[in-house]
């Protein structure tokens, strides 16, 4: 997969994070990045903590990051989010809708269930395989970064494809005692251009508030079950196992009419990311979140955190406005792979 010299070469260095050897056979590092178009879940309100958001758990997007928390729903919700990453290169959406059920599958008291879908698109991406004979000048069979160079005399013959992913969630949440346990099940299909994948993977996530005093815990076991995306090229992708704990500290201002919640979480992970992610060692590699909101009159909102995902560590900012039955949240991502190309989210929720 190769980009044209003639478009921005900005294009170059996105796809490959986004798309690295995604359907095409023999990509020797495609498991590293297998499904990652999931990884940011979804809420603008979750993303402007930074994705500080295993422990915190209380909005229709927890069906991604801590299913356990569906246990704490008390109404019908639904969450509408689009984000334009990294300028317009990218377009991501998710929808997410959460009720509370008057049954349970593991003898507890409160439960909730819950059903999401992440949408990731990517138009204009070029497809050169077909050129591989006509670059491959010396006949070694590998096209080298000096024949890339023929590019520019092949720019016409170039053929550029669509990128479509999607992942569905169904989520279910309970209380059990002091902790409440979630699980969800997700259904993943990704296309780009004639390649196409599908699979099937499971989260198991736990939740206890007020653990200590106002210290909430969380930890979400990411595609506990190992993950396996079959594409339609005979190749097989496996989205490696994730283990994602969390701590929230919120606490009441009465004094001020405000609300001050402090969040942190680690995404560890075992495929060998290297230097993709913030902090490795051999094949163990780290992402820190944090972040921090604060409400006034539980009506306006404002955020800010540090979300060190693979994509590029960067701060991230937000803001929210709440007038029942509605909820607006803001989320700001900076420009995190210095491309001179900011990402922009914003998500609506209704009660009713």
């Amino acid at each position: 997969m190769i980009v044209n010299p003639a478009r921005p070469l900005r294009r170059l260095s996105l796809l490959a994070a986004v798309l690295l050897g995604a359907a095409l056979p023999g990509a020797a590092h495609a498991d590293k990045f297998a499904g990652s178009f999931m990884e940011n879940g979804g809420g603008a309100r979750a993303l402007g903590m930074g994705a500080a958001f295993t422990a915190v758990a209380d909005d229709p997007s927890t069906t991604f990051w801590n299913p356990a928390g569906l246990a704490g729903v008390t109404g019908r919700e639904l969450m509408l989010m689009h984000s334009e990453r990294f300028g317009d290169l990218i377009d991501r959406d998710f929808v997410a809708f959460v009720q509370p059920v008057g049954w349970n599958l593991l003898g507890g008291t409160s439960a909730g269930i819950g059903i999401s879908l992440i949408r990731l698109g990517v138009d204009d991406i070029p497809f050169t395989n077909h050129l591989q004979d006509q670059l491959d000048t010396n006949h070694d069979g590998v096209v080298d970064n000096t024949e890339l160079l023929g590019l520019f005399d092949l720019q016409d013959q170039i053929r550029y494809k669509s990128d479509q992913e999607l992942g569905l969630l169904l989520s279910y949440g309970e209380q059990k005692g002091a902790w409440r346990v979630g699980g969800t099940l997700k259904f993943v299909r990704q296309s780009v251009g004639p390649y196409s994948s599908l699979g099937v993977g499971a989260d198991v996530a736990f939740l206890r508030p007020a653990v200590w005093r106002h210290l909430d815990f969380g930890l979400k076991l990411q595609d506990i079950t190992t993950t396996y995306l079959s594409w339609s090229t005979g190749h097989t992708e496996i989205i490696s196992p994730a283990v994602v704990p969390g701590l929230a500290w919120r606490q009441a201002l009465p004094k001020w009419d405000m609300d001050l919640t402090l969040a942190g979480a680690v995404e560890t992970r075992f495929d060998n990311r290297g230097d993709a992610d913030q902090f490795h060692a051999g094949a163990l590699s780290f992402n820190t979140h944090t972040g921090l909101e604060v409400g006034f009159s539980q009506k306006v909102f404002v955020r800010a955190g540090y979300d060190g995902a693979f994509d590029g560590g960067h701060f991230a900012a937000g803001a929210g406005f709440k007038l029942n039955p509605l909820t607006i949240d803001y989320a700001y991502a900076g420009d995190a792979l210095e491309i001179n190309e900011a990402t922009h989210q914003i998500s609506v929720s209704a009660r009713f």
